[in-house]
Order: C-alpha cells, then structure tokens, then sequence
C-alpha cells in the first residue's frame, strides 16, 4: 500500500529517506525553537502521521489529527503508548502539542523522552515493530471514545540514528556558515546513517573486480546503502524493490563482529519495511593479525578444527574475485570426491562447498561472506568500511 509522502511545506530539503520515514531539519518548539532534526512517517494509505524528534538531550514522540485548541488544556492532553500490540504495556503519560514549521497545518500531541532514560516505557521503540497511540476522543465518528492509531516503525534504530546523525550535522553547520545542512548536488536525499549524499558515498565505495550478484527481479535495481559496524559505518550496494531496501546492521562479539541482513527487499508487497523476523548472519568481520592475507583467512577458517579437517586444508587464492579467497583441500584430494554430487564441506563451515560463501581480504578486516545459495540481496564485492575523521566527516578505513 503506498504511503502519502510528507511535503515539507517550509521549503526545507530532507535530509534523508528511510522506507516511509522522512527525516529533515527543523525547529523545537517544545524547546524554545532551538535546532532539532525531526522524522515524519504517514500511516500507509492514510494522512495520520508519526513524527519524533532529535533535540539536545532526548527525543519527542508525537501524532497528527489532534489540536490545542479542542483537547486539552494549556497545551496538554493525555495520550497513551504501546508497542507491539502488547497493552499490558500500556503507558499513559501526559502529551503536549507542539507546532512544527515544515508542517503548519499540524499539531502534534507529543511526549518527551531523555536520551540516556533507558527506563522510560517509550525506550521499547528501539526494538518494537509497531506502535500505537491511543487518545481519549469522545463522540468521535469512530464510535469509540479512545482512538487508536498503529504506525509500523520498521527498525526504529536506523531512525534513530539518522536523527542523531542529522541533529550533529545541523549544529556543525549552525555553526561553521550559521545555516541549515545544505542540500546535495545531485537533489538526492542523504544516506540516513553516514549523512553522506549519494555522489560521496559513491566516491568512497569500491568495488572489487568479481562476478555481479543477479537480481530476482527485472524491477528490482543496485543502490548505495550504509549500515553501522561497531564504530564505522560500512557502505554497500543493496538491492531495492518497490520502495523496500535490502539492509545490513552490525554487531560485536567477543572475538568477532558481525553484519546481520536485517530488512529484504524481496518482502511482501504491502510490508513497506521488509523487515526480517529474525535477522540473517551476513559476514562474520575479524581483524587481521598475520603477515599474510592468506594466512589470516586460514587461521581463522581453520581456528580449532585442526585435528578435524584434512592436513591439506589451506587458504587458496580465488581466480574470479580480486581479493577473494576460499578453504580447501588440495586439487588432487578434492578430485577424489563424487563428481555427481554437490562439493562437501571438508575444511568445515568455513571451508568450500555446496554454497557461494567466500572469504575476502581488506581494510584490515578479514571477512568471510555467507552467501549461501540464494538470490543475493547485497553486493559482496561493494563492502566499504569508513570511519569519523574527527572534523564531521568521514575517511576510509586504512588497512
């Protein structure tokens, strides 16, 4: 179903995109009119609409379709929030009305939330697929004295962090040229968690000689991505149908980090997010400690599975993929296998096999690509780490 994207009648330029959500620059007027960066997302098919917004030390969760000037008084009105369609979680909190200039014919009945209150019932929104605000309404057309809104959210963590991303931004600006973020060249919104417009982004990205990664789908296109990776942010080409984006997020462990695919654009035509009930184990990410490329990528492939695996197990360079490698046997042992049958794992699950999974070397990082035998929804050879510079900007990991 598509959604009513939100105008932003004050002529402003938005700063990014993600699914329905629009983020952009605005204005607090909870707090004094003091710089902010907000997000608008309408219900799809609907004009109701969910807006938060990144002040200084937290955020403000709000709706549309109510006003000061019948609910209320002095501003405020109660309003109550869940998540998921759990109402045992149900919580009633005093919201205040709030303007916001790119919307002029909107009130947004709105509750605050400090940054570091990870007590806060409004906290669950990180991790929630849905939320719902319900508003006591009397006599409304519904027949319902409370009206209940829902809002699929998507993966509310990549909001967030666009939010935070543009709200420090907005103050770099503020305060180098005394404006607003400035609009990019090629009238394309920014990556939502690097900032970086489309033509940067594809100025930073490289991409490896290697076969191409087929699309499902003759409507589906390549487009640049970013995702986070403990403290990078990881630049990629994802595939992109009908307004959903394939999409990376990382993780740290003890000995390794991890990007899971966490959203397909491959989903249900009216799942605007394609969000995955469970995420998918994408790269497995180890620093580089050998001399070596090669003997980094079998040392960690053969890591305690020595005594399990054929002596002739070792790093073998890959002829199609630049800086690709894979773990095998040697050619005369793998020769010995049934040629009928598809290739065993014999160096482990790190090793060669029935599957497209293949190691890669660079920015020193080694990373070994679970692709599997599926359509490919990311492009193995685009991965490209970079990293703050410490002025704003970023600058590609070296390594």
């Amino acid at each position: 179903m598509p959604g009513v994207q939100p105008e932003l009648t004050d002529g402003s330029v938005p700063f990014a995109r993600y699914g329905q959500w629009t983020i952009y620059q605005s204005s607090s007027e909870m707090f004094d009119n003091a710089l902010s960066c907000a997000a608008v997302a309408t219900l799809p098919g609907s004009y109701d609409a969910i807006r938060v917004e990144r002040v200084a030390d937290g955020y403000i969760y709000g709706i549309n379709g109510f006003d000061r000037e019948s609910f209320g008084q002095n501003g405020e009105y109660p309003i109550a929030v869940w998540f998921d369609d759990d109402t045992s979680q149900r919580a009633q909190m005093t919201g205040r009305f709030v303007k916001d200039p790119a919307f002029p014919d909107d009130d947004w009945l709105s509750v605050y939330r400090e940054a570091e209150d990870y007590e806060s019932p409004l906290d669950g929104i990180i991790i929630a697929n849905t939320v719902t605000f319900e508003v006591e309404n009397a006599g409304n057309r519904t027949g319902n004295d409370a009206v209940e809104t829902s809002f699929p959210i998507g993966t509310f963590e990549v909001v967030q962090r666009s939010l935070d991303r543009c709200y420090e931004m907005g103050l770099a600006f503020a305060q180098s040229s005394e404006g607003p973020i400035p609009a990019c060249r090629d009238e394309a919104t920014r990556l939502p968690l690097s900032g970086l417009c489309q033509s940067s982004a594809a100025a930073y990205i490289n991409i490896v000689d290697g076969p191409e990664p087929e699309l499902a789908d003759d409507s589906c296109t390549w487009v640049l991505n970013d995702g986070w990776l403990a403290g990078s942010i990881v630049l990629y080409r994802a595939v992109e149908c009908d307004g959903r984006t394939s999409r990376l997020a990382g993780s740290v462990g003890a000995h390794m980090a991890q990007l899971e695919l966490i959203e397909t654009a491959y989903g249900n035509a009216g799942e605007p997010y394609g969000k995955l009930a469970e995420p998918i184990i994408y790269a497995d990410v180890y620093t580089r400690y050998k001399d070596s490329a090669a003997a980094d990528v079998q040392a960690r492939a053969l890591y305690g599975r020595q005594r399990e695996v054929p002596k002739s197990c070792a790093a073998r360079k890959m002829t199609d993929v630049a800086d690709g490698y894979f773990v095998d046997v040697s050619p005369a042992e793998r020769k010995k296998q049934p040629a009928d049958e598809p290739p065993a794992h014999l160096c482990g699950d790190y090793g060669y096999g029935d599957d497209a999974d293949l190691w890669r070397v660079f920015q020193g990082m080694t990373w070994f690509f679970h692709l599997g035998q599926d359509v490919q929804e990311i492009d193995y050879r685009s991965l490209t780490l970079i990293e703050p510079d410490g002025e704003g900007g970023w600058n590609l990991v070296e390594g």
